[in-house]
């Protein structure tokens, strides 16, 4: 399970046995919502948050925080995913300690 991100308390994770579309795990202690990110020619034109079931999704602020890190990090993210599922390569964990305007 790859750790992708951490980032003011959110931690931003893949699965190993994922599946498409590229999207990631975020977690705030209990609670935890999945966003995906929505790609047309190669271009990220959307995120979209997706309900698990069985979690708590993230509160209102984090939700916030998660959706606007995602959106500004969505390429790296993609290719990350890409590393990792498609070439079979080790992905690091980032900590990111500046604010995602």
């Amino acid at each position: 399970m790859p750790k992708l991100y951490e980032y003011f308390g959110l931690v931003f994770l893949m699965f190993s046995n994922e599946h498409s579309p590229i999207h990631v795990h975020v977690r705030y202690g209990a609670n935890e919502s999945v966003l995906e990110l929505i790609i047309v020619d190669g271009e990220v034109v959307e995120v979209v948050f997706r309900k698990l079931s069985n979690k708590r999704p993230l509160p209102p602020t984090q939700k916030r925080e998660a959706e606007a890190f995602v959106k500004a990090m969505a390429r790296d993210i993609a290719r990350k995913w890409n590393e990792y599922f498609v070439l079979k390569q080790r992905v690091s964990p980032e900590r990111i300690t500046k604010r995602i305007k």
